[in-house]
């Protein structure tokens, strides 16, 4: 019975059961061994019965604990998160949706304003999209009106007079700004168009894809990185910005939501439907299963505005770190994805030019993304447009970038990722 006891024992150490169920359990095993007399069993029978009760055991049970590796009282074994300890100190509870409030019960989450431009760019590309298979005739004035929030945009929405995409797009740098208005013009230029697809230059650029996909990356990726998580660290996090007015959240932890609200606009990400722009790639099986994308960035993000608010900067900060490498992840990932769905197009050998054309500004989309990603992108710019400029003339699958070149180019990005290959097969 001793031995038994010291099996029980290291199981209920290891987390397998609770200790009021362990105490209720040694003693039914002690009533058995006094009725059965266990010295005189047989010991196959008498391990069958212990493993079947161990099982039983375990299946009723849900182990409670730390579910942050980061914490100091971090366990394996639980199912169920029950407060983490860190170095400061303080204990806090991660939620399991990006909800929070003060000691009051007031809100303290705020990024209306995020959602506010998703809506907006929502509408650019439901209005370029209008020229795909039609003869629709896009207007670039009111493209770029939409894109500065000024003049006449003839929006369906509602939107306040301070939001643009404009003036957030790479941190507003002239440049990529006069790129994305760029393509605005030359895409209108070419309606009405007679395409049966896409509407594309004569290369195959796909204007609709380069402006939804580009400004995710150098408006909302750069935003979130770069802007409001970058120097986080100096934001004061003791008092709310201005209660009186309902801004019970502290600058630091309003400047955290709004970067979240860049990933996602939903509180119950990933768990959520209806999703668009990252949340909706986030939560793809080739980079969620290969990644852990979604889950990795949303639960960094909860457990580190969950610090915030227990005031444990440094590990908001860690979570932070959390955040760009994942982010990085993902932009790197989508690009690698694009490019290998090219190549299957071009194998598969049944896909229209024009079917191939849009995987390709996809993936150069995403591809010119990756260098705004953090102000420490894993492809420097000078990379990038190397990269860009590899992908080549589209105007016929005769001369479409080699599956080589574009196999080179997916080992450029995943070298500089630090992909295995066993996740790029995945991507």
């Amino acid at each position: 019975f001793k031995s038994l006891f010291r099996i029980i024992l290291k199981y209920h150490k290891k987390g397998i059961v609770e200790s009021i169920v362990l105490h209720y359990f040694c003693i039914e095993i002690n009533k058995l061994y006094k009725i059965l007399n266990l010295e005189k069993m047989n010991k196959l029978n008498f391990k069958l019965l212990l493993s079947f009760a161990l099982v039983a055991t375990v299946i009723s049970c849900k182990k409670k604990g730390c579910t942050d590796p980061l914490a100091l009282n971090y366990d394996s074994s639980a199912d169920k998160n029950e407060g983490c300890e860190y170095e400061s100190g303080i204990t806090y509870n991660v939620p399991s949706t990006y909800v929070f409030t003060d000691a009051a019960g007031n809100n303290t989450v705020s990024y209306g304003g995020q959602t506010q431009r998703m809506n907006m760019l929502s509408e650019i590309v439901s209005y370029l999209k209008t020229a795909n298979n039609s003869t629709a005739i896009l207007d670039g004035q009111k493209l770029k009106d939409m894109y500065s929030n000024s003049g006449i945009p003839g929006w369906t929405g509602t939107y306040d007079a301070s939001k643009q995409l404009k003036s957030k797009t790479a941190m507003d740098s002239p440049t990529i700004q006069a790129l994305f208005e760029g393509w605005m013009d030359a895409a209108a230029a070419a309606t009405p168009s007679s395409n049966n697809q896409y509407l594309q230059d004569s290369n195959g650029l796909e204007w609709t894809q380069m402006i939804e996909k580009g400004l995710m990356s150098a408006c909302f990726v750069s935003q979130l990185s770069q802007n409001y998580l970058e120097n986080i660290a100096d934001d004061d996090n003791t008092v709310a910005v201005n209660a009186s007015a309902g801004k019970h959240y502290t600058l630091m932890e309003h400047h955290w939501d709004e970067a979240y609200g860049y990933f996602t606009e939903f509180t119950a990400f990933p768990d959520t439907a209806d999703i668009r722009f990252w949340g909706k790639y986030a939560t793809q099986a080739y980079l969620e299963n290969t990644l852990g994308t979604a889950t990795d960035i949303s639960t960094a993000f909860r457990t580190g505005r969950a610090a915030l608010s227990a005031g444990n900067i440094t590990h908001a900060l860690e979570q932070k770190a959390i955040v760009f490498e994942e982010v990085k992840d993902m932009v790197a990932g989508m690009a690698i994805h694009y490019l290998k769905d090219v190549i299957s197009k071009k194998n598969a050998g049944t896909s229209t030019q024009a079917k191939i054309n849009h995987s390709l500004s996809e993936a150069l989309a995403f591809i010119m993304g990756i260098q705004f990603a953090t102000t420490s992108p894993d492809t420097p710019s000078a990379n990038v447009v190397d990269l860009n400029a590899n992908i080549g003339n589209f105007t016929s699958l005769a001369t479409l970038p080699s599956n080589v070149s574009l196999q080179e180019m997916i080992d450029d990005i995943a070298a500089a990722a630090g992909f295995s290959a066993t996740e790029v097969a995945g991507l």
